[in-house]
């Protein structure tokens, strides 16, 4: 049977804080990353709605999965 041999690891380096946005950034953040897609819907046997933001063309690969347009 082998011995085991607890090697130590490099600490990883911090990661930069993100900077801290405002409401009306975010929102305004998110409605440019959503320009110019199909917002579609999906409802699920518990009533949940699940959204997805899909890019013109691929409307019909979505619809096929069981989504719909708004």
């Amino acid at each position: 049977m082998s011995t085991s041999v607890k090697r130590s690891r490099p600490r990883k380096a911090s990661e930069e804080a993100a900077p801290v946005l405002s409401h009306a950034d975010q929102l305004q953040a998110l409605q440019k990353r959503e320009e110019g897609k199909t917002v579609m819907y999906k409802q699920d046997a518990w009533g949940h709605i699940e959204t997805r933001f899909v890019r013109t063309q691929n409307v019909k690969a979505w619809e096929e999965k069981g989504f719909f347009v708004r």
